[in-house]
Order: structure tokens, then sequence, then C-alpha cells
């Protein structure tokens, strides 16, 4: 159960200091790509959480904080109306997500089958 969720969360704290350093040192391009990269990671968190081998519900909670945090990232960290949208947006793929997922088997095998 913890594994998906230490590997998304690696994986987005490294793009997160990544996209700091790229920033700093005027990388451009660079920072573009990584921040487009953390918007997917975060409005899809449920389905890159499920691809992972993870359960996608437990992605609930942390996504309205992560999308708040993008919202006031693309609002240039002011407090604006835009943010809810993005918060908005990610609360409704996660929904559509877990159940679209339902009709989908886990990608946890054992022993080389499908788990049930």
């Amino acid at each position: 159960m913890w594994k998906p969720i230490f590997a998304y969360t690696g994986i987005y704290v490294m793009l997160f200091v990544s996209h700091i350093l790229s920033g700093a040192y005027d990388y451009d391009l660079l920072f573009r790509v990584i921040v487009s990269i953390i918007t997917i990671q975060t409005i899809f968190a449920g389905y890159i959480l499920h691809l992972l081998g993870g359960n996608a519900s437990h992605a609930r909670f942390p996504l309205v904080g992560l999308s708040f945090g993008l919202g006031w990232a693309y609002a240039d960290m002011k407090l604006e109306f835009s943010i809810l949208i993005w918060v908005f947006l990610a609360v409704i793929i996660q929904i559509l997500t877990e159940k679209g997922l339902k009709y989908i088997p886990s990608t946890e095998t054992i022993n080389g089958r499908q788990s049930n």
C-alpha cells in the first residue's frame, strides 16, 4: 500500500525541487517542461497512483492541497478565484477516475496473475 504512495511523493518532490532550481538558474524551457509535468501529476493524481500499483482513492485528500498549491502558483501567489477552478478540476477528474477504474482490475499482481 505505501510503496506507490512513496513513489508518487518522491517523484513529486524531485520535480518540485527541480522546478525551483531551473527557475533559479533561468532555464526557462526546462522550467516550463517541469511545471507541465507537475501540473499533469497533480491533476491526474489518482490515475497516476493507480498506474504505480496503488489505490486511486488514496489521492483524494492530498489532491485538494496539491491542486490548491498549483492554483496558488498559477495565480502568482495571490488569493484569486482561479485557485478554486484548479481544485474543482482536480476533484472532478479524481471522481471520474475512481468511477472509471472500478471496472478495471488492479494493476497489482500475485504470482504473475491479476489479483481480485
